[in-house]
């Protein structure tokens, strides 16, 4: 009887043994995954400060160009569209905005426009004929957008300050 315990235990030994040995280290995996969303953040502007203005002399006959510029941030590869609207005074449509700037004591207007390019020629809007459009090539350095103002020569105006608040519209 001593002997079939004997090999009883020892049998269960074994067992026990070969339930806990295998290959070491045992390994396993799992997925890391994300979503990346789509999106846009206007960073900062700036104004166009045009300064003085002088419709007497100065810019009786050649019009006043001042640049301001606004910064847009995007996710890498996004094609976004930037809107001008025609600000706080404008008259006209999306398509052609006519802008202006009032005197805050008279309510006097003084025109001006703003263009997406250099040369004054694409004046800047808010519908698709006129928005500027540009690939972004990094989700962490905005991309600049320089605003081209200009304020027509010779307009018929007296003294005063005049201003005006544009609003910027990413779409994305």
């Amino acid at each position: 009887m001593r002997k079939i315990s004997l090999s009883i235990a020892v049998a269960g030994l074994l067992a026990a043994g070969s339930a806990t040995a295998g290959v070491s280290p045992a390994t396993g995996s799992f997925k890391v995954t994300a979503n990346v969303q789509g999106s846009c953040l206007v960073t900062s502007t700036t104004d166009i400060a045009f300064g003085t203005y002088d419709p007497a002399d100065a810019n009786f006959a050649t019009p006043l160009d001042k640049n301001g510029s606004v910064d847009v941030r995007c996710v890498k590869g996004m094609s976004p569209t930037v809107t001008l609207d025609q600000g706080q005074n404008g008259t006209g449509s999306c398509a052609a905005p006519a802008r202006a700037m009032k005197e805050g004591t008279t309510s006097e207007l003084l025109n001006y426009a703003i263009y997406s390019d250099s040369g004054h020629a694409s004046a800047w809007g808010c519908d698709t004929t006129n928005d500027v459009a540009f690939t972004a090539a990094s989700s962490t350095t905005a991309t600049t957008l320089t605003t081209y103002g200009r304020i027509p020569a010779g307009q018929n105006v007296g003294l005063g300050s005049f201003s005006d608040v544009v609003t910027v519209e990413v779409a994305f």
